[in-house]
């Protein structure tokens, strides 16, 4: 029998009294199967060493989506506008598993959270608050991603305009951060109407990293989703 590759996703991490917890959303595990995967939830482990030791295993790895990075990791302090609680324990955790698949180049797919993530931790920076910060008319809703669409011009010849097949893509996208200051390990190939940044690759081509701001895990019969994590199983 043919085993099928594993796939490890950066869960949720929330602090409770008691009972702080690990969480992640099923539609990643669903999509991870439905594209050929294993999805394996990454712990939140301490120890450096160990938590390379399980990376190893792993074929390729999803940073998923979640509340907001702390904007120390750009050198900024939090904007009094912005709502969402900081995770120092997930920041720190997610930042390891990136400085690992970056070096060994692991496929990686990043969304929402984890697409800011990459851009931070390669030293660029946010948008902190959408609205407050970012002053032309805005296509962005920053309510429910469920109903918020738009759409997302991708650049000529890029790796996700490849995987979609179109210059234009519909997404689900109503984030309150966005990429600000873009790594110069990165590149754009993806933006909104509005002109904020919905898509990153790497600059260098040998790197198997896409990252989108949408939630692909949640458009499972568009090519802007499913495809997205068929690419990232064919590169294990």
């Amino acid at each position: 029998m043919n085993s099928k590759p594993l796939i490890g996703l950066s869960p949720s991490y929330y602090e409770h009294r008691e009972m702080d917890r690990s969480i992640l959303g099923k539609t990643y595990t669903d999509i991870v199967q439905r594209a050929g995967g294993l999805p394996v939830l990454i712990p939140p482990i301490i120890e450096k060493s160990d938590l390379a030791q399980l990376i190893q295993r792993l074929d390729g790895i999803v940073l998923t989506g979640g509340y907001d990075i702390h904007p120390a990791y750009y050198g900024e302090s939090p904007d009094p506008l912005t709502p969402n609680p900081f995770h120092a324990r997930r920041g720190e955790h997610d930042k390891q598993i990136f400085e690992y698949i970056w070096e060994h180049k692991i496929p990686t797919l990043a969304i929402c959270l984890g697409m800011q993530e990459v851009n931070v931790f390669l030293g660029g920076s946010l948008y902190q608050d959408i609205p407050a910060q970012f002053h032309e008319p805005l296509t962005h809703k920053t309510g429910d991603w469920f109903d918020a669409r738009h759409e997302v011009e991708l650049l000529e010849g890029s790796l996700i305009n490849k995987l979609t097949g179109s210059l234009r893509i519909d997404t689900n996208s109503a984030h309150h951060q966005a990429v600000k200051q873009v790594s110069e390990k990165l590149k754009v190939v993806g933006v909104c109407s509005d002109g904020l940044i919905e898509a990153l690759e790497p600059v260098d081509a040998t790197i198997p990293l896409l990252a989108v701001q949408w939630h692909p895990e949640a458009e499972t019969n568009v090519r802007a989703g499913i495809e997205l994590f068929s690419w990232l199983i064919s590169m294990t």
